[in-house]
């Protein structure tokens, strides 16, 4: 009775009960979805699909829940595969061919480039295949890790072939094409060796490469994207644990050399960023913050991570203007992948939200489906302004693209909350344009192998 008389005892009696009731309250909130799930045709509608080629890439080595727990429910049989889409989009008899390509999720959705005929394409292995009857590892660090770079003939749609795979550095994790096709920028974890140029042969093959130190601010630490300008003279990379972004201009010397200077200092930028892309007029770089270090524990990040954003960062080298953000705006929870339409005015965020989740955690805001974001882009102040988000069912989607018209959305679904998965999917939506333009679900699917998670369009 007299400790419960005690004052202090009251206090903390009663700073432990709210500290209960508010974990309780907010554990609560969690299951009030604010997003719906967007409507679906009672059939598929045609599809109309522009442009030459679609090309997605699919990690069979784990799933998608495999980031929170490490057991990678592998299929025997099931191997990493580049699938091919022949477009248009026959909806009745879509031509479909695949090849076995080593690649990985474990990075941002830009690990296939194409040369400017759509007759290449250019995979980054990121991390490579776990010994036959692995199925859990202690960590999903503990992926083995990759080397190669392969290159895929898609002269033949139909008949897709590899080249050549070559070993070029530890983990290569991200890949951009210059304009005109002739260089290659890929980003590496080797030590003073974070970045990486190829010279392209004109038959396609890998020529002379050159390995290049990225320090930024006195560190090293994940200069993990790099993108060409369109003028092909600069490459922007996100870094500092994917805080900030750096420009470089790229030069080739009298002797055939390749030099690669900063342009004025990196620029602080965001919480998280995922990877960038410049507008067709090479005015703005665009990104997106997934704010998932806002908190040190990364468990709780995983958890409580608040929405995305979209940011607008001004680039004019001519003009003598420092790089600047000029727009940003709320969107959905973990905007890993984006695109842009041809024209510059649209931009798709697919949100994963929180479908990286396990099983065993019965609810939670953002477990049990994803969404896609979209935002009109002014090209000229380069103003972002959020239109509406919709939801769709599916884990881990990584990637979206326009087709080649700017009419149509293609969206790559790594696979279902499902026992063991065999596919992933391509869903495909319809883009309506307007004053207020809108998403439409076609509930058209194509299913590929599971673990899908890159998709690129060759217009």
């Amino acid at each position: 009775m007299k400790l419960i008389k005690n004052k202090n005892f009251k206090i903390a009696l009663f700073a432990l009960i709210g500290f209960i009731l508010a974990i309780a309250i907010y554990g609560l909130l969690q299951l009030i979805e604010p997003v719906a799930i967007a409507t679906t045709p009672q059939s598929p509608q045609p599809v109309t699909f522009n442009g030459d080629k679609l090309l997605i890439a699919s990690d069979a080595d784990m799933v998608a829940t495999a980031y929170a727990d490490a057991k990678l429910d592998r299929v025997a049989g099931i191997e990493d595969t580049l699938t091919v889409l022949d477009l248009p989009i026959d909806s009745n008899n879509p031509q479909i061919s695949a090849i076995e390509v080593s690649n990985s999720v474990m990075s941002w959705p830009q690990i296939i480039a194409t040369s400017p005929d759509g007759q290449k394409a250019y995979i980054v292995e990121v991390r490579s295949r776990p010994e036959d009857g692995i199925q859990e590892l202690e960590t999903i660090d503990d992926m083995p890790e990759g080397k190669y770079l392969t290159v895929v003939d898609l002269a033949n749609p139909a008949q897709p072939k590899i080249i050549e795979s070559v070993a070029v550095g530890r983990n290569p994790e991200h890949i951009s094409i210059s304009p005109d096709g002739k260089l290659l920028a890929v980003n590496l974890e080797d030590k003073d060796k974070e970045l990486l140029i190829v010279k392209l042969q004109p038959d396609g093959k890998l020529g002379k490469r050159f390995y290049f130190s990225m320090p930024s601010d006195g560190t090293r630490v994940d200069n993990r994207t790099a993108i060409w300008h369109p003028s092909g003279k600069y490459l922007a990379m996100t870094q500092d644990k994917n805080s900030r972004v750096g420009f470089y201009r790229v030069t080739i010397t009298p002797d055939d050399n390749i030099q690669v200077t900063p342009y004025g200092q990196p620029i602080e930028v965001g919480n998280h960023l995922t990877h960038p892309r410049f507008t067709s007029d090479g005015r703005f770089l665009l990104t997106c913050d997934l704010k998932w270090s806002t908190n040190p524990s990364p468990v709780l990040s995983a958890l409580m991570n608040p929405p995305g954003e979209a940011i607008a960062i001004r680039f004019e080298p001519e003009s003598g203007k420092s790089p600047a953000i000029i727009s940003r705006v709320e969107i959905g929870l973990s905007p890993e992948g984006f695109a842009i339409s041809p024209d510059d005015s649209l931009i798709a965020t697919v949100n994963m939200r929180r479908t990286y989740l396990p099983d065993f955690i019965p609810a939670w805001r953002g477990k049990s489906y994803s969404s896609l974001s979209l935002v009109k882009f002014d090209s000229q102040s380069g103003k972002l302004t959020n239109v509406d988000e919709y939801g769709f069912e599916g884990l881990l989607p990584e990637q979206v693209t326009f087709d080649a018209e700017g009419k149509s959305l293609a969206v790559v679904i790594f696979n279902y909350r499902e026992p063991s998965p065999k596919t992933g999917t391509v869903e495909f939506w319809n883009v309506i344009s307007g004053n207020i333009p809108r998403l439409e679900r076609t509930g058209y699917t194509i299913d590929v192998v599971r673990g899908a998670h890159d998709i690129t369009l060759i217009p």
